[in-house]
Formats: C-alpha cells, sequence, structure tokens
C-alpha cells in the first residue's frame, strides 16, 4: 500500500525526487531515495551503496509567500495588493514591501535560511537543498556566489554542498 505524505512531506518529496534527477545528470550518479526521514530529510544510496543525506528547506520572496500560496494566509492575494496600494497611498506602507528583487530581499531570505540550516548537523555525506518557490524565474548565477560569500561557514555540516533547485525543478545551482 503506498504511503499518504502530509503536504510538508510531499513538497519535501517532490523536492528531493527533482533535485536527484537534475544531481545525478550533473554529476553521473545514481541516488535514488532510501527513506524518509526528519533531520535529514531524505536518506539516498547509490548503486555502489555510497550514502547523500538530504535536508531540504524552502525560500521565499517574501514572509508568508509560501503559506500564501498554500492557501493557508491571503499573501499574494487580489484583496491584499489591494490593502497594500491604500496603504502606500495612506503613506503607511513602501511600494517596494511588495515587490521582488534577486539581490535584495530574495538575496536576504535565501542566506537567512542557509544560515539557520548550518546550525544543525545532519551526519556525513549531507547536501542541503534549498528549493526556490517565486514563480518568477531569477537568475541564481550570479546570486549564487554572493550568497556563499554572505555565510558564517564556521560551521558547515553539508560536505556534500549548498544547491537551490529552481522554481521549475529544472536547473540546479551549487552555493559551496
Amino acid at each position: 500500500m503506498m504511503e499518504v505524505l502530509d503536504e510538508k512531506k510531499a513538497i519535501e518529496r517532490e523536492t528531493a525526487d527533482a533535485f536527484l534527477r537534475l544531481y545525478n545528470s550533473q554529476e553521473a550518479s545514481s541516488y535514488d531515495i532510501v527513506e524518509h526521514s526528519d533531520a535529514p530529510d531524505f536518506i539516498c544510496r547509490d548503486k555502489g551503496g555510497r550514502e547523500l543525506r538530504l535536508e531540504i528547506t524552502l525560500t521565499e520572496d517574501r514572509p508568508g509567500d509560501i503559506q500564501g500560496a498554500l492557501g493557508r494566509s491571503d499573501a499574494g492575494s487580489l484583496e491584499a495588493m489591494k490593502a497594500h496600494v491604500i496603504a502606500v497611498k495612506a503613506g503607511k506602507a513602501s511600494p517596494f514591501e511588495w515587490s521582488s528583487c534577486a539581490m535584495g530581499n530574495v538575496f536576504l531570505m535565501a542566506v537567512n535560511r542557509i544560515q539557520q540550516k548550518l546550525n544543525k548537523d545532519y551526519g556525513p555525506h549531507a547536501a542541503l537543498v534549498v528549493r526556490d518557490t517565486s514563480d518568477i524565474p531569477w537568475s541564481w548565477d550570479p546570486i549564487v556566489r554572493e550568497i556563499a560569500k554572505s555565510l558564517d561557514m564556521k560551521h558547515n555540516p553539508f560536505d556534500e554542498g549548498i544547491w537551490i533547485i529552481s522554481f521549475a525543478k529544472n536547473a540546479i545551482f551549487r552555493i559551496v
């Protein structure tokens, strides 16, 4: 009988499957998921028995974007946008709060998400996979170098790298 996954685990699984497809192609490897756990989220093995541990996290352009996309808040809704326009006209909000900038809020959110994960230990052969949830097709190439420079890498439990997978799940970008 097939296991029914809760929403969080389903998102993690979809992310891990897409990452492994791209990673295996790029790195000429053959990893498959063998276990869905908690920390790390997945244990994978290749045909030679080598292990790869995946920790999955999501990034967003603005706080609340993920909950909005999942229907758990009105963030990003037409009503929220209208309320923001009214607040801007009244001088109570900045017009830039609603916008996204790759080297601005998107960059800062990614750095903060990754930095939080650097404080934990996931065992040997671990990789962090950051899923981009923005529907804006960012070019992550120039951003990943800046993210790497901004991270406090005194402790890096991800000896197999820190990666971003694009929103369309058609590209991966190694940060470190």
